[in-house]
C-alpha cells in the first residue's frame, strides 16, 4: 500500500506541475475494491460502475452528473459530461483501474496518456 500510495503521490505533484487538470484519482480493484482514493474524490460507493465501464457501459452517472463514454481503446476510456462538467477517465491495469477526475479545462486524451504512464507502475500492485 505504501509504495501505491508514493505512486499516487507522484503522480499528483507531476500533473500539477505539468498543468495536466487532473482533480481526483482512485484505484478499484478488478474485483472491486476501492484500494486508495484522494481525500477530495469518494468513490466508495461507485466502484460497481468503474467497473461496468471497463466492462464496456458507454454512459454512467458519477456524483450525480452524467458521463458518455467518448473514447474507449486499449490504452483506456474517456467519458465526458455534455454540460461541461469535465471528464472522467479510466485506464486499466494488471490488478485494477485507475480512475481519474479531470476537470472541464483538461485535454483528455493528454491526461489519458499521463495517466497512462502511471497505471504501467501500477501493474501487479493491487
Amino acid at each position: 500500500m505504501e509504495e501505491l500510495k508514493k505512486i499516487i503521490d507522484e503522480l499528483g505533484i507531476n500533473a500539477l506541475e505539468t498543468n495536466m487538470k487532473i482533480a481526483g484519482v482512485a484505484v478499484v480493484s478488478d474485483s472491486g475494491n476501492l484500494i486508495f482514493q484522494t481525500e477530495n474524490w469518494d468513490l466508495t460507493n461507485h466502484t460497481d460502475m468503474v467497473l461496468n465501464v471497463i466492462k464496456g457501459n458507454r454512459s454512467f452517472v458519477l456524483s450525480n452528473t452524467e458521463f458518455s463514454v467518448v473514447e474507449s481503446t486499449t490504452e483506456g476510456i474517456i467519458g465526458t459530461n455534455n454540460s461541461g462538467m469535465g471528464h472522467v477517465i479510466f485506464v486499466p491495469f494488471q490488478g485494477g483501474v485507475l480512475v481519474s477526475y479531470a476537470m472541464p479545462q483538461a485535454d483528455p486524451p493528454k491526461a489519458l496518456s499521463f495517466l497512462k504512464t502511471y497505471a504501467m507502475r501500477l501493474n501487479g500492485k493491487v
